[in-house]
């Protein structure tokens, strides 16, 4: 059985992700500020030391991708293709071209752990699966004979116990001659699912029970339990605030939060499991809880963000109990950038606020 870990790397990050709005309305999803740095820095992170090269398959806003990583990140020599017609995850694949050795292939829009990265590396071709709470909304692993036979795209009614589909796979050269054969699914797709079965007609698939965290970024309440994951893994007190951050000595922070570059918490506030942007600001008296606020977004004197726990959600992430399933189903407000909340103001829990489409860039 082919145990050699790759030294090759293809990340899929070119999809525009409407589902994260209003944090993709400026930047692409792989930008997304989580803790200190990008979600794909974060990615990038657990392949340190495993690979030699990285393809980032870019499409929505490439350009700003490729200007914030370049050609290398920490000694992982980065290269870009691009996805000119975001038409599926086998697509994407197919706009690398061809890699003449075995590769990793990772989605872009997971934070992943370096041991499930490792596990798919005990067979020529290897898929993880990951238990979830609710796996109606993921591809599923079909596996017979300890073989992995097909990925069953979002059953209705998913039997105890089935593995979901992470996006964490150990493909070869051999597979780019069985992309060209796939046709696109009835959403007008080409999926890296028919891949996986085009290759279980002829050669084994293991699978690989994921040991490690999860925790997927499909959405903005996503994002901000994503920050929440990792300020509560990596910091003690469980509050992260950046160098330049400006917090008044009375305010009352409550981890896991973020405090951002040049974010402003003012006298007597209170910010409970948030996350500031850059330049964002909760002022004097005001009060957020799990809330996003995006760049510049600000909350005036004596305005609240209230939270409830949304007892109907089921939590996709997998956190190894770094949170607790009351905190990735507590949702407050999400402040789209520039969004100002007038002083005094309340909030509904689950709310999403967006500044006016009038303000919006071109977003081509």
């Amino acid at each position: 059985m082919d145990s050699i870990v790759p030294r090759h790397a293809v990340i899929l990050a070119a999809g525009e992700s409407t589902r994260t709005r209003p944090l993709t309305l400026y930047r692409p999803k792989p930008l997304i500020t989580l803790l200190d740095r990008p979600l794909l820095a974060h990615i990038l992170d657990e392949l340190v030391g495993l690979v030699e090269r990285a393809t980032l398959v870019v499409g929505y806003r490439a350009d700003m991708v490729e200007a914030f990583f370049g050609t290398s990140y920490r000694g992982i020599e980065l290269h870009y293709a691009h996805q000119q017609q975001v038409n599926g995850t086998a697509g994407a694949l197919l706009a690398v071209g061809k890699i003449d050795e075995p590769f990793f292939l990772l989605y872009g829009d997971n934070l992943i752990a370096r041991e499930d990265i490792l596990g798919v590396t005990h067979g020529r071709y290897a898929v993880a699966g990951l238990l979830v709470e609710d796996a109606r909304a993921f591809g599923l692993l079909q596996i017979e004979d300890g073989r992995v036979r097909a990925i069953i795209e979002k059953p209705a009614h998913p039997p105890a116990n089935a593995l979901a589909n992470p996006g964490i796979y150990r493909f070869d050269s051999a597979v780019f001659p069985l992309l060209e054969q796939i046709k696109p699914s009835p959403r007008g797709e080409l999926e890296l699912t028919d891949l996986i079965a085009a290759i279980a007609a002829t050669e084994p698939v293991v699978p690989h029970r994921c040991t490690g965290y999860w925790v997927p970024v499909g959405n903005p309440w996503e994002a901000l339990s994503a920050a929440q994951f990792l300020v509560a893994s990596r910091m003690p007190e469980q509050i992260f605030i950046h160098p330049t951050a400006q917090v008044d000595p009375s305010a009352r922070i409550v981890g896991p939060c973020v405090i951002g570059p040049q974010a402003l918490v003012g006298a007597t506030a209170t910010v409970v499991a948030s996350v500031l942007s850059a330049g964002a600001s909760v002022d004097a008296g005001a009060a957020i809880h799990s809330s996003w606020l995006d760049d510049g977004a600000t909350v005036e004197s004596g305005a609240l963000l209230a939270a409830r726990t949304f007892e109907e959600l089921r939590p996709t992430a997998e956190t190894r109990g770094r949170l607790q399933r009351t905190q990735l189903i507590t949702r407050g407000a999400i402040l789209g950038r520039g969004v100002r909340v007038a002083a005094g103001a309340q909030v509904e829990p689950g709310t999403t606020v967006v500044a006016p489409y009038a303000d919006l860039p071109d977003r081509t």
